[in-house]
């Protein structure tokens, strides 16, 4: 669903004059323009990204589908999207401190798909695989070499700006799915502990009939 709504939405629409108002430049946010575009940039490509459907076909049909499986539906797209999200808005923050960042534009699934891993890599974390079905690795290993993959091209581009979204949006994704308060909450480290119940033994006086 999401890659069939990135590739409709970025092949109908990437062209046009109104695409750069669906694709998110922080500047523009901070200035009071083009507030949904945190959202609808998760779907909408640059014209010079259109490459990266590629990369959303194979993560969502592969990655996407084993957790909508196990999550269902609605919960495995409210996490990546979500996520994404988050991404955006991160960028926007960091563009009140960042001229760069400000007049970067950014676009397209992959801060989605970066969630879609890391969930994957944490969910089915000792599951094994085989990659092009020879090398043999584990979930968790990789997701680890896919993002660092996708991590590791806008670095050595120059677009370090477009990491800020994916990284966000694997932070989102790895403390959804692993959930660590839990664990400080059972552990007693989170809230007020409670305090132990005090036991009052009653002493009862033999009845000397029952002695006898």
């Amino acid at each position: 669903m999401l890659f069939l709504t990135a590739a409709i939405v970025s092949v109908m629409l990437g062209d046009q004059p109104y695409a750069d108002h669906l694709r998110l430049t922080p500047g523009n946010v901070l200035q009071g323009h083009d507030l949904w575009s945190p959202i609808t940039a998760n779907v909408m490509f640059r014209a010079d990204a259109m490459a990266g459907l590629v990369g959303a076909l194979v993560v969502q049909w592969f990655i996407g589908s084993q957790l909508e499986e196990f999550w269902g539906a609605k919960k495995y797209l409210l996490l990546v999207i979500g996520a994404g999200i988050a991404g955006h808005l991160a960028s926007v923050l960091v563009a009140l401190f960042s001229p760069i960042v400000a007049v970067t534009q950014l676009g397209g699934t992959t801060p989605i798909d970066m969630a879609a891993l890391a969930a994957f890599g944490f969910v089915f974390k000792d599951r094994p695989l085989r990659l092009m079905a020879a090398l043999p690795l584990s979930a968790k290993w990789l997701a680890i070499l896919f993002i660092g993959l996708g991590v590791v091209r806008p670095l050595a581009s120059g677009d370090w700006p477009e990491v800020i979204p994916m990284a966000v949006a694997i932070a989102v994704a790895a403390a959804v799915t692993t959930q660590p308060w839990r664990r400080l909450r059972d552990s007693g480290k989170l809230g007020l502990s409670k305090k132990p119940k005090k036991r009052h033994l009653r002493v009862v006086r033999p009845d000397s009939e029952l002695l006898n």
